[in-house]
This record gives structure tokens, sequence and C-alpha cells, in this order.
């Protein structure tokens, strides 16, 4: 009994994840996608990846809009372009910071940008104990692409 609720447990949790878009081919392109993580079911609150190209994908099922409207398209992109990209990119990402929450979600931010200089990665990575430590502007990138399974 035990085995098989933790079994169900484990696959709703990996069923909950999206993949990594594809990075659009033309310059000044992008992807943003948000994955969560644990809490107290291990589900996380679920996983939105939005890109340049108007595609959304929600892991909840009836809320997801089918593509960004123009606005929030040109907006979210304002919001990528503004974050500082690295140079190199990342070959893993970030480890969360010491965190004193065992039950708390853990949210996984991926930024992919393409600009004349070739396509740069960025990952950022908290919970609710680690959050004072993510840029603001990281902060508004999350909150607007959340947004969009509302905004439908």
């Amino acid at each position: 009994m035990i085995g098989t609720l933790f079994a169900l447990l484990l696959t709703a949790a990996q069923a909950a994840q999206l993949p990594l878009p594809v990075l659009p081919p033309d310059e000044q392109a992008w992807v943003v996608l948000i994955e969560t993580r644990g809490g107290f079911t291990g589900r996380g609150t679920g996983s939105v990846s939005a890109t340049s190209a108007g595609e959304v994908l929600c892991t909840s099922a009836g809320v997801c809009p089918a593509r960004l409207v123009p606005d929030a398209q040109q907006s979210i992109g304002r919001l990528v372009a503004g974050l500082p990209m690295p140079a190199d990119v990342p070959s893993r990402p970030p480890a969360v910071g010491p965190s004193i929450c065992n039950d708390c979600v853990t949210t996984t931010m991926t930024v992919q940008r393409r600009d004349r200089d070739g396509a740069r990665t960025l990952q950022f990575r908290w919970d609710e104990s680690t959050l004072g430590t993510i840029p603001g502007d990281v902060l508004q990138l999350h909150a607007a692409v959340v947004a969009l399974p509302r905004l439908r």
C-alpha cells in the first residue's frame, strides 16, 4: 500500500515537469522555463514555459493560454532583454543556498536568449527561505511568466 502511494506520488511529481522549449532561430529570441518541485506533496505548484515565438506550455491542463498575446510577449521580451547574461553558458544549475525549510516549494527558472554573440543561458533556483537572494529583475520576469495561465 505504501509502495503504491509512493509510486503514484513519484509519477505525479515527474508528470508536472516540462521540457525546455527549443530556442527560436531569430536574433533576440528567448525562452523562459519555470519549474517547481517539492512542497508538502513533492509535486510543486506547476510549471510553465514561454517563448519569443508566442508558444506557451503549462502543466495545468485547461488553464494555459493557446499562445502569448502580443502585449505579454513584448513585456516578457523586455524583461528577458533586461537580464544581464553571462559570457559563458553555465555547465550546471546553481545550487540552492542553505534552506531551513523541508517542505518548501523549490523554483527553478531557466532563461535562454539569443543575441548577436550567440545563445546564452541563465538559471536561478530558490525556495521560500532563499527568495531574498534573488535579484528583483529575475522576480519580475518570474511573476510575468507565472501569471500567463491566469491571462487566458
